[in-house]
């Protein structure tokens, strides 16, 4: 009897322990279910708000795409080079400056060379002595002209000098007026062919265009007359030149009239060394006096004031 009831309660005993471990085991279970339905809730949440879900992620691919495609700079974004075009006459070229430096065009190029932003400056000089406006004309059909001028980055233009001139050396017993005033019509509509064929090769660089001087101001300063010409045929150059956007003109004829120091040289008629550099520094003026009153580009302008 006793031997029944010990195994009696051995087997209570056993089945309790049992029941114990059958519960704890089902605990552990459901505790650990609940902690990877736990997980995966907290991961789909994470993708959710980092990387937006599986669904999410197809719809916006082509955002990521363009986001690779902009990491992706061309190594033109980091060229810090800048091309300097000079296309026209004889004071272009820099005929009359001894240092064989390029007339005023050096002192244009120290002057982009100058800013932190730019590395390398070139310069490209198309000037030949003698070049009219037909002349110009002319030289634009060449593909070498019309590669240097669509590369550029800003271009300078002296013309309108020998268009006067071939008036006076014409006209030399007879000037008038009239003479200037009717070659001045037919200037101005070679010089726009000129301006319009220049912006099409380029639309977006800036045009300078240098104003003419008087050279016979110094032997015949009892002609005022002639210095009234010169003044109204910048004005032509002037208006012409205000039809196109991104353009100024520069004008230099004051700089020879107000000048006590002789300005020209030894053939009496182009500027010499100082000349070119007064040239220059006026060139420099008028770009940075442009570049503050159009606001450009927001960087050049902060250059140009410090």
């Amino acid at each position: 009897m006793k031997k029944i009831i010990i195994l009696g309660f051995l087997a209570l005993l056993i089945g309790s322990m049992a029941s114990c471990s059958s519960e704890n085991s089902s605990s552990i279970v459901l505790e650990k279910a609940k902690e990877r339905r736990e997980i995966q809730n907290n991961k789909e949440l994470f993708e959710g708000v980092l990387f937006f879900n599986r669904e999410k992620k197809s719809e916006n691919q082509p955002k990521q795409t363009i986001l690779d495609e902009k990491e992706e700079v061309s190594d033109e974004f980091f060229d810090r080079s800048f091309k300097l075009v000079f296309f026209g006459d004889s004071l272009t070229q820099g005929v009359g400056d001894n240092t064989g430096n390029g007339g005023f065009t050096s002192f244009v190029k120290e002057h982009y060379a100058s800013k932190p932003l730019i590395e390398n400056v070139s310069v490209t000089n198309l000037g030949v002595r003698g070049n009219r406006t037909s002349h110009l004309l002319n030289r634009l059909k060449k593909p070498e002209v019309q590669e240097s001028l669509q590369l550029a980055d800003v271009i300078f233009i002296t013309v309108g000098g020998n268009d006067l001139m071939k008036v006076i050396r014409e006209n030399f017993l007879d000037l008038n007026f009239k003479l200037f005033e009717k070659e001045q019509v037919e200037y101005a509509e070679r010089l726009t062919t000129v301006l319009t064929e220049v912006r099409e090769l380029n639309p977006d660089s800036t045009i300078y265009l240098v104003g003419v001087f008087n050279p016979f101001h110094e032997f015949f300063k009892d002609i005022p007359e002639m210095n009234q010409v010169v003044e109204n045929w910048n004005g032509t150059s002037a208006a012409v030149l205000a039809n196109y956007s991104k353009t100024a003109f520069i004008p230099i004829q004051d700089i020879f009239i107000d000048s006590a120091e002789y300005l020209l040289g030894d053939d009496q008629f182009h500027p010499n060394d100082k000349g070119y550099r007064l040239i220059g520094d006026e060139i420099v003026k008028n770009i940075i006096i442009y570049n503050q009153e159009n606001l450009l580009d927001a960087d050049f302008e902060m250059l140009e004031r410090e």
